[in-house]
């Protein structure tokens, strides 16, 4: 059984994005298995245990499936291409 493990986590056009590969027994030459998680900058700084309930709603997670769609995806959700191709550039080959 595989992990997800966090490969880049930084602040990137005002918000949070946590990108995390799943890591798998199997290491075929598939395209990996990457997820990325968006928070608007201000929810990401409070507390886990206090975080409010709207803070959860501001959360974005894409799982794109082929990792090649990631970029677009980024863009769709207010990232402008630079940002985009930077956060994909952080995704392991």
């Amino acid at each position: 059984m595989g992990e997800w493990k966090t490969v880049y986590e930084d602040e990137v056009e005002e918000r949070w994005v946590t990108l995390k590969v799943y890591e798998s027994e199997d290491d075929g030459d598939e395209d990996p298995v990457v997820r990325v998680t968006v928070t608007p900058l201000e929810d990401a700084e409070q507390d886990e245990g206090r975080r409010e309930p709207e803070a959860e709603d501001n959360l974005i997670t894409l799982e794109p499936d082929p990792v090649e769609d990631l970029e677009e995806e980024l863009i769709e959700i207010g990232f402008s291409p630079v940002a985009a191709a930077w956060i994909v550039g952080k995704v392991p080959a």
